[in-house]
């Protein structure tokens, strides 16, 4: 019954624009007649010769909508900015029949807060936005049909988006150059001693001393105690906590060959050398992924969010009575 009614205004209003256009000999074509019927929605001739306008105003067109288009790409194509008025159409009344309208009051508090972010006063954001072409008012309901949509789309797609650690694990592992599945925590203690004490030679010989005393069975940490001259060297030798990656190439190939609990030989170093003890170890995570995770699961979001919008729009659109009255197939 409400599309019989749709169809008879849309005639009657033909009809009455036909009437006014012929009694007027040297006036212009009436512009302002219904070219495409969306639902129980109209699409306006003067909505589609607005959209030039709406494209060089900024934040007139809802790039969301775009589905991954630029804005550029509806200037001078009036097909592609037909399409985008269904699109609004289709999501609006869907917006309408769940009853998820912004209350005004909720715009204003909005508009509110982004002046306060912006240090402006009312009068300055009023001026601000006339620079941008509309008044207070007109950005109102600008914004709260962005506002709308934003709670529609997080209601009815975002949610409903499962993007895993694996998901996003697997994006990284095809794209991190330097990627390993996983990464080695280590702690360790270690008895060092330096060649400024001496020079290389004698650094040498002292290290051979303290690994002939720990092959004796001296306990490291007694050892690392007496003989340690790593600067501000800690008690029992302990060093700390470090991944794989962290170390000089030559102390790393060392400690990933010990076990817990192991002493390793006398490693040369660039200052001097080492007798390291691994006291634990630890399979983490890489600590780059770790790092990058929550920017990944963002682009992931992204991206099927924009997947399921198409796909939700395809469906929409072969679900709705959409007519268009130009003759022009969308």
């Amino acid at each position: 019954m409400k599309m019989l009614f749709v169809k008879l205004f849309a005639i009657s209003f033909l009809f009455f624009s036909s009437l006014v256009a012929s009694s007027q000999a040297h006036a212009k074509e009436v512009v302002n007649k219904i070219i495409t019927i969306v639902n129980e929605e109209i699409i306006l001739q003067s909505d589609l010769a607005d959209m030039d306008k709406r494209i060089d105003r900024i934040g007139s067109v809802d790039e969301t909508l775009l589905l991954g288009n630029k804005v550029e790409s509806l200037k001078g194509n009036k097909k592609a900015q037909l399409e985008f008025l269904i699109r609004e159409k289709l999501v609006d009344s869907e917006i309408k029949r769940q009853n998820m309208t912004v209350a005004d009051e909720q715009v204003t508090a909005e508009i509110s807060q982004m002046a306060k972010k912006n240090q402006m006063s009312s009068a300055e954001f009023a001026s601000y936005m006339k620079s941008q072409g509309y008044t207070v008012d007109q950005y109102k309901v600008v914004l709260k049909t962005r506002m709308e949509r934003q709670t529609f789309f997080e209601r009815d797609i975002i949610s409903k988006l499962r993007i895993t650690d694996e998901d996003a694990y697997s994006v990284y592992r095809a794209n991190a150059p330097n990627y390993r599945p996983s990464v080695s925590e280590y702690r360790i203690a270690q008895i060092f001693f330096s060649t400024r004490k001496g020079g290389d030679e004698a650094a040498l010989t002292r290290a051979r001393a303290a690994s002939e005393r720990l092959r004796a069975g001296e306990s490291f940490e007694s050892l690392a105690n007496q003989v340690d001259e790593t600067p501000g060297a800690n008690k029992d030798g302990v060093l700390g906590t470090f991944k794989s990656g962290e170390f000089a190439p030559a102390l790393e190939r060392g400690v990933e060959s010990l076990s817990v609990g192991e002493t390793s030989g006398i490693i040369e170093g660039s200052t001097g050398y080492h007798i390291i003890k691994l006291l634990s170890k630890n399979t983490i995570l890489d600590p780059n992924f770790v790092r990058v995770k929550e920017q990944i699961k963002a682009g992931l979001v992204q991206q099927n969010f924009e997947r399921q919008l198409k796909n939700w729009f395809e469906i929409k659109k072969s679900q709705a009575h959409i007519e268009n009255l130009n003759n022009e197939t969308p």
